[in-house]
């Protein structure tokens, strides 16, 4: 079992590696980009000499390749762990920020982005609790308005407030707005109207007077889920209806806000931007759907940008759509809008402090919030704000594993057995990628060591466990390839692990139902039985 934490530091440095990484830095020294440090999410890739050298074939050399996404500034607050949900970037270069906290950045340079206001939160009368935000968007009467929602959970009320921004480094909060029963998502502002889905409740639209007190003056009622919302100055507003697709809505009059039409996008719509007659929609699990609006009364999908995580959020600048997408945050060329061509993508890994193994790869972070400026992308992560620059004229391979790379169980295997698990490895980037090298630390096995994926294309990895002894037993799959961005990735691998794992019983699990009524695991033995985990947060 391999657990001494200076091996990780011998693992990958035979003279090949080094020669395969010194190529690359000096071609994009050579390419003269100075635009800070690559998107490089790669394992430490040390100095040893105990890695096999890879076989001997000499059609499956690397390949010299640039990142089309390079990061620019991972932007350090007085908070390191944000949990950012939706970011939004202004005209005039100010960046808002909602998250366990609201903030205003100013991104003038996106390599020296810097906090004019952190760590403010929502003061509601008569709670006790001061959260974030979720939500947010500015008035487009007046410059000095930025209004925020939050939908409510266990730990943090629901509301509709937001802040006086007239000094950026000293916002005021504006008074809260709650209605009983009411859980308020996604808000945009038009005419001084400002319009936010509230679920099953539909579309409502507020007016702000002299005193900043907020008051409902309209709702348009037939949404399934009202989520994402964005409003158009001519009165027409585009609301991201959950399973309900992309619902249109004629908002010229505030007080009789009325559907005028519907499409489905497939997936859960959570997130809409509008250029022209274009609507991007953020449609989860079902990608980015592309829809023609020019017919309000009758929308439809003309083209879709289908990816692997959820898309949550959009946005669109310069000819480019940007999508928070979950696991990473995705760029797509939309000059021919019915035709999304990607461009590159950046996986976002952050060291975490829980986990007790240090050899174990740094966990994905979740991307939920997304804004743009032409070819400067905004990103917000479960942890902090990030910048990065494209490069859409790049191509180049990028490496997507599954998730389970974080943690491959093999279960309960006995000594003298074996067991092979297929693991997947997909190039979901524009040029093809080459695995140069496979190999494995521990009482595992990998074939096959190398292979050459196309663009689009996967491929399989077959990883046998070995055991030894019949206790816990882990290892360390190390993937080398050509991705320029992340060129060395490593997969925890865990057999026998004790507990509840792979392969195992349920032991009998007991529990009281929401009605009250007692259960037990044992009244659906012989079934498959869901198990679900969740957290609020």
């Amino acid at each position: 079992m391999v657990s001494d934490r200076s091996r990780r530091h011998r693992r990958a440095g035979p003279h090949w590696l080094a020669l395969l990484l010194l190529a690359s830095a000096s071609l994009a020294a050579a390419c003269g980009d100075n635009l800070g440090p690559p998107s490089d999410d790669s394992d430490d890739l040390g100095t040893g000499d105990d890695v096999p050298d890879p076989p001997d074939d000499p059609d499956l050399q690397p390949g010299s390749f640039l990142s089309p996404l390079v990061q620019l500034q991972r932007l350090q607050g007085d908070i390191n762990h944000l949990h950012v949900d939706e970011v939004r970037l202004r005209d005039d270069n100010l960046l808002f920020q909602c998250a366990y906290t609201f903030g205003v950045v100013d991104t003038t340079d996106p390599q020296a982005m810097e906090y004019l206001a952190q760590g403010l939160t929502h003061t509601i009368p008569g709670d006790e609790r001061q959260p974030g935000c979720i939500h947010l968007a500015w008035d487009d009467t007046v410059t000095n308005i930025v209004y925020t929602t939050h939908r409510g959970n266990i730990r943090n009320p629901a509301f509709l407030g937001g802040w006086d921004i007239t000094d950026p480094e000293a916002p005021v909060q504006i008074p809260v707005l709650q209605e009983p029963g009411i859980s308020y998502e996604g808000i945009d502002v038009a005419n001084g109207n400002v319009f936010v889905g509230l679920k099953q409740d539909g579309l409502g639209v507020y007016q702000r007077d002299e005193a900043n007190n907020l008051t409902r003056v309209g709702t348009a009622i037939g949404f399934q889920s009202a989520w994402g919302v964005f409003a158009r100055p001519d009165g027409a507003v585009f609301v991201a209806d959950s399973l309900g697709g992309l619902v249109t809505v004629d908002g010229t009059d505030p007080a009789n806000p009325a559907i005028l039409g519907q499409v489905a996008t497939g997936g859960q719509a959570r997130g809409v931007v509008v250029e022209g007659d274009i609507a991007y929609v953020a449609a989860g699990s079902a990608g980015v759907a592309v829809v023609d609006v020019s017919d309000l009364a009758n929308p439809v999908v003309i083209g879709r940008a289908s990816m692997p995580g959820s898309a949550l959020r959009v946005a669109v600048s310069g000819g480019f759509l940007s999508v928070a997408a979950w696991d990473d945050a995705r760029v797509y060329d939309v000059s021919s809008p019915a035709s999304p061509r990607f461009l590159g993508a950046v996986r976002i890994p952050q060291p975490d402090a829980d986990i007790v193994d240090a050899d174990r790869p740094d966990p994905t972070m979740r991307v939920l919030g997304i804004a743009a400026r032409g070819q400067d992308i905004f990103i917000g992560s479960w942890w902090v704000l990030h910048s990065y620059h494209l490069f859409p004229e790049r191509q180049a391979p990028n490496i997507r594993l599954p998730e389970t790379f974080m943690l491959t169980d093999f279960g309960r295997v006995p000594r003298q057995t074996q067991e092979t698990l297929p693991f997947e490895v997909t190039n979901q980037g524009t040029a093809p990628l080459t695995l140069v090298n496979s190999w494995v630390y521990g009482p595992y096995t990998v074939e096959p060591r190398q292979m050459r994926l196309d663009p689009g294309a996967s491929g399989e990895l077959s990883i046998t466990f070995n055991p030894t002894v019949d206790e816990k037993e882990v290892g360390y799959l190390q993937i080398l390839s050509d991705d320029p961005a992340a060129p060395l990735r490593t997969v925890y691998l865990v057999g026998n692990q004790p507990g509840l794992g792979v392969g195992q019983k349920l032991p009998d699990t007991q529990a009281v139902l929401l009605d009250g009524e007692p259960w037990s695991s044992s009244q659906v033995q012989d079934k498959v039985l869901l198990l679900g985990y969740f957290a609020t947060f």
